[in-house]
């Protein structure tokens, strides 16, 4: 009897912001989320100050938009069954027609209900299916939370995004760009999707062979230096790159992936300070090394004091670069 073929490898947190597939896919959200909102802001705020309609009218075109929304869990359950990605792609075209429509000048109450409805439809399927896209093709707790939970902050600090543009249009542009630059972030975000693989996270994660040559650095210094512009962003790109050489961990981010979280992300810091001291833990273990202090420890210190926290994982992975022989 033939043994059983093992089940893929689910994606780690670490594989997937490893990957060009969860960048694509976050500034894809983001984009629509934010656009979209300042969109509407900006032309509600328009036709209550030029057209004379109530508030009661005005009212009526949102709620079209809004009981339209309602519909996007099942359009969005239907793509994902579907396929994901061409469901996407169509449905970021039937958003950018939405706004296409909301754009017109002089339309009547009806024709804008139209256009909200398609762009509530459409729009708020996408905003569903991307998440939940990030969302598949692992397993764990962590793996959940920090790849999803990015997505969800950054939704949650989009909404007051999208009113501060809409805000901004308002003192220094006409009101209707906001709806053309909308429209094109629509389109940047099909084009971010159509570089992407059909099989999204489905399929087992990419081998990641990127590691870089350790180095020795001074605890110290390396505390210091954080202090310089920019160093704790090389030290994170170099700090993962040097752990993956002497400690290989589909826990730890890619250089890349770890200097881009870095970049649009701070708060990522935490979590990669942990899986490099967890990393370095093991390691240690494995060595018959004395244990380093705690995980926990470690955090705390990256959540307070980020010099100390670096210093401390420089000083242990110090311990585990090889020693160069002299030459004979």
């Amino acid at each position: 009897m033939a043994a059983a073929a093992p089940p893929p490898a689910s994606w780690t947190w670490a594989d997937q912001l490893s990957s060009w597939r969860f960048w694509a896919l976050l500034i894809a959200y983001v984009l629509v989320d934010v656009f979209s909102g300042a969109a509407r802001g900006s032309v509600l705020l328009d036709l209550r100050i030029s057209s004379g309609l109530s508030l009661a009218e005005l009212g009526n075109t949102r709620q079209v938009g809004a009981v339209s929304a309602l519909l996007c869990l099942p359009l969005a359950w239907l793509a994902i069954k579907w396929k994901p990605l061409l469901a996407m792609v169509l449905l970021a075209a039937l958003t950018f027609c939405g706004l296409l429509v909301v754009m017109q000048e002089g339309l009547p109450l009806w024709g804008m209900s139209i256009g909200w409805a398609l762009h509530g439809l459409a729009g708020g399927a996408l905003v569903f299916i991307l998440p939940a896209v990030i969302a598949g093709g692992r397993g764990g707790a962590e793996a959940y939370l920090i790849p999803f939970g990015i997505v969800a902050t950054l939704g949650f600090a989009g909404g007051t995004l999208s009113n501060g543009l809409a805000g901004v249009s308002y003192d220094l542009w006409e009101m209707r760009s906001v709806p053309y630059l909308a429209a094109v972030a629509v389109l940047v975000s099909a084009a971010l999707l159509l570089t992407l693989p059909a099989q999204m996270f489905a399929g087992p994660p990419p081998e990641r062979g990127y590691a870089l040559t350790p180095r020795s650095r001074p605890p110290l210094q390396v505390a210091l230096l954080f202090l310089v512009p920019f160093y704790g962003l090389y030290w994170l790109y170099r700090v993962h790159g040097e752990v993956a050489a002497v400690a290989p961990s589909r826990a730890l981010m890619s250089p890349r992936g770890a200097l881009l979280g870095g970049i649009f992300i701070p708060f990522l810091w935490l979590f990669a300070v942990a899986s490099l001291a967890e990393v370095l833990q093991r390691k240690y273990q494995e060595n018959g090394l004395p244990a380093p202090p705690s995980v926990l420890g470690t955090s705390l210190w990256a959540l307070f004091l980020p010099p100390v926290a670096a210093a401390l994982l420089q000083s242990r992975l110090n311990r585990l670069v090889p020693v160069p022989q002299p030459a004979e």
